[in-house]
């Protein structure tokens, strides 16, 4: 009985304190079939991935998956919402070379639009510091989360009502629709009355939706990756049937993934068909 993989690891090319290879080498240590490498997105102001850094982290990627064929290591990126109407900091040609896309807010991002920085960033940076909400707040949230999800083939939302509160059954909902999965973070388990995340009564209607979770570690260190203990205890506590953990003994099917199936059937039909 045991994880397939974790699938939201930070390295030094962002917020990470090791190399791709040590999250690798503590992957392998854990038992694990599969390790996502997904540094914060290109809009994070703080640890983001320098656009000038990026080519070095695919290089890194290829070589430890020659060096270590026994895993199998995804390329990916936990991306940024940064905007009301579901904008995300990536380009599609990111999108081409991705194995796996995590997107969520953070605190510390920058909007491509004034406006989206005034009226989306700064009031949840403000709110979630002094710890408060914002009824008209959360509504625009959940929308904005919900036009991410039909915008982008994003694979897991990480890290869901991380200083942005959302309606977590409505949001919940729609990635049940589109085949996005719902993070379980390990990092970010709900540990005290301050901190902004989803509280047990949240994750029971998240619970009642048909959406499927996915357990992962969020590591900024490699002695992180694959700690899942702070999160084995909430499904425990709330009673998340592990037959719903996309990565519990088995191969998480990501939605990015199928999408690109879906591509490249339809091009090898039409294709046929002109032949």
């Amino acid at each position: 009985m045991a994880y397939f993989g974790d699938y939201h690891t930070h390295t030094t090319y962002s917020h990470g304190k090791g190399t791709v290879e040590d999250n690798v080498l503590a992957a392998l240590k854990c038992g694990f079939k599969e390790i996502a490498i997904t540094d914060h997105g290109f809009h994070h102001m703080t640890y983001n991935v320098r656009r000038m850094d990026w080519p070095y982290i695919r290089r890194d990627v290829e070589l430890m998956r020659k060096k270590y064929p026994m895993i199998k290591i995804l390329l990916g990126l936990e991306s940024n919402l940064v905007s009301t109407s579901g904008g995300v900091d990536i380009t599609s040609a990111d999108m081409d070379v991705l194995d796996i896309l995590v997107c969520g807010y953070h605190k510390f991002i920058r909007s491509d639009r004034l406006r989206d920085q005034l009226g989306f960033y700064l009031p949840n940076f403000v709110l979630s510091t002094i710890g408060r909400k914002s009824k008209k707040l959360v509504v625009k949230n959940t929308d904005a989360y919900i036009k991410m999800l039909e915008k982008y083939d994003v694979d897991t939302i990480s890290h869901i009502c991380n200083t942005a509160p959302v309606d977590v059954c409505e949001v919940a909902k729609a990635a049940a629709h589109y085949g996005t999965l719902i993070e379980i973070n390990n990092k970010n388990i709900r540990s005290s009355t301050l901190c902004s995340s989803c509280t047990d009564e949240e994750w029971e209607k998240i619970l009642k939706t048909d959406v499927e979770f996915i357990v992962d570690s969020d590591a900024h260190k490699p002695s992180a990756v694959g700690d899942f203990e702070k999160a084995d205890k909430l499904i425990d506590r709330v009673g998340i049937p592990r037959e719903r953990i996309a990565n519990w003994e088995r191969t998480p099917v990501f939605r990015s993934h199928k999408a690109k199936e879906e591509i490249l059937r339809v091009g090898e039909k039409t294709i046929g068909e002109v032949n």
